[in-house]
């Protein structure tokens, strides 16, 4: 029996799904606790999906390809007519990535590349048959996926499933924990009795050869 204090979750979990995800802003996001840019995302993340397969001829490429197009003829009269009516240039900020960050950038990718290069040497190399086994089934995995659906629709299937998942978890988290423990226990309860009557009748047919 749970103490009153106690809540129920999830395969038996000691932290909380917001503490699994993380517990930053991402997690946040994905949970609706800040609603405001979880649901702009998830009604982007639609409307993109909506524009780019519903709109026949319409894609990624072409809509950035506009967009800046647009923004730039913007900026380009703005500026233009300044100088002719001597007013003020348009408020562009000053686009330069700081060395600090490009340093930082630059090292973090370098080691996700290294880590990713000894991970492969180590599977070439028969050093981590389970790692093999994990790696194979998940590239598997992905080469099944991929023949049923395109990149750019899982990328979308996949943004909204961990805006609308994690979410509906967390919010009924009490209730399903509580059915899968029932669920187990029933589940238990069949497999002891299997084994009880697979006893039975091993046991019978053994008396039966000995008479």
């Amino acid at each position: 029996m749970d103490s009153p204090g106690r809540s129920c979750r999830l395969f038996g979990a000691q932290r909380s799904l917001h503490d699994l995800l993380g517990g930053g802003t991402a997690a946040d996001v994905v949970l609706w606790r800040r609603k405001e840019v979880a649901g702009g995302l998830l009604a982007a993340v639609v409307a993109s999906w909506a524009l780019f397969y519903c709109v026949p001829g319409y894609t990624l490429l072409s809509f950035v390809s506009q967009v800046l197009m647009i923004l730039l003829a913007v900026l380009f009269i703005w500026a233009k007519a300044a100088q002719l009516l001597h007013r003020a240039p348009p408020p562009v900020p000053l686009m330069k990535i700081p060395d600090k960050s490009m340093s930082e950038a630059s090292e973090i990718a370098g080691n996700f590349v290294n880590k990713v290069l000894q991970v492969f040497g180590n599977i070439v190399l028969g050093k981590d048959s389970g790692l093999f086994y994990k790696v194979a089934f998940v590239l598997l995995l992905v080469s099944i996926v991929g023949r049923l659906t395109d990149l750019i629709t899982l990328v979308y299937t996949s943004a909204v499933i961990a805006l609308t998942i994690p979410a509906l978890l967390e919010k009924s988290e009490e209730h399903i924990a509580r059915f899968l423990e029932i669920a187990s226990t029933y589940v238990q309860a069949c497999g002891g009795a299997c084994e009880e009557y697979k006893c039975k009748m091993t046991k019978r047919s053994s008396e039966k050869k000995l008479c």
